[in-house]
């Protein structure tokens, strides 16, 4: 009989808890894509450019001395769009981020890290994940109060460039958020 008891304790202390269903919404592409070339973009010769517009493979190995001006070809129009259309698209993504938006780190009073967050603020609802040595979970924000499954809450506060809060409601450590360099 002691050993169904235990094998239905084992049972019981290996289940898990069911996966916190993410209220995230589904990705959706954005309306205006961050490049879109015309269909003859990058088959035309730009004006001023001349001479040898495509370089003849290599045959043997180039040595350093043969090189007389820079070692690289100076990047085509297509590959300049391309890098503006992606910093332009980077800009965008962190100007509609909210404060709470990305990587961060909670550290105690004596400065122990306690665990690594990362969240996602897009204006509305914040969400996402905490690490530590304690275990991982999910996180949410609510007005200010930081709820860390498994864990505990936070009752965050406005501390400069980040954020600090007691854990378990003002009955824990004391906590600073703040961004790892």
């Amino acid at each position: 009989m002691s050993g169904i008891i235990a094998a239905a304790f084992a049972v019981l202390l290996t289940q898990q808890a069911a996966p916190h269903p993410s209220t995230q919404l589904l990705y959706q592409p954005p309306a205006i894509r961050p490049f879109e070339p015309p269909s003859d973009f990058g088959r035309e010769i730009a004006e001023g450019d001349g001479g040898d517009v495509h370089r003849r493979p290599l045959e043997a190995p180039v040595k350093v001395e043969a090189y007389v001006r820079s070692y690289e070809v100076a990047p085509a129009d297509a590959e300049r769009a391309y890098e503006q259309g992606v910093a332009s698209a980077e800009i965008r993504a962190d100007q509609s981020a909210g404060p709470l938006d990305g990587y961060w780190r909670a550290v105690d009073g004596e400065g122990k890290v306690r665990f690594d967050l990362v969240l996602s603020d897009a204006g509305g609802l914040v969400e996402g994940g905490w690490r530590g040595p304690d275990g991982a979970g999910v996180a949410t924000v609510d007005g200010g109060t930081l709820r860390l499954d498994g864990l505990g809450v936070v009752a965050l506060e406005r501390d400069g460039a980040g954020w600090r809060g007691r854990l378990g409601g003002g009955r824990g450590a004391e906590l600073t958020l703040s961004r790892p360099r």
